[in-house]
């Protein structure tokens, strides 16, 4: 289990690297505006509330997420609805 969340983890850096990356070079506008509105409204929210309340959430959401995956709940989601890392839309960095 320990090396499924380490692996997770690294996933989820890889691909926060990877959007980061394109949205430095200016290629892709949209993202670029998207990461910056993400950005400004994190810095609002950490003006707002405290640091140890954000981790507690976040904390919160990701046990409901491990929750939810083990029981197969996403299998019982709306087509329309996004899981996952492929379903971003974008292109996959492979280098």
């Amino acid at each position: 289990m320990a090396n499924s969340i380490v692996a997770s983890l690294a996933n989820t850096i890889g691909a926060a690297e990877s959007v980061l990356r394109v949205a430095a070079t200016g290629h892709d506008k949209k993202l670029f505006f998207k990461v910056v509105f993400t950005l400004y409204f994190l810095a609002a929210l950490g003006r707002v509330v405290s640091g140890a309340a954000v981790a507690y959430a976040a904390l919160c959401i990701f046990c409901l997420y491990m929750f939810a995956q083990s029981t197969d709940l996403f299998d019982q989601l709306p087509s329309w609805v996004p899981v996952g890392r492929d379903s971003l839309g974008g292109a996959q960095d492979t280098t």
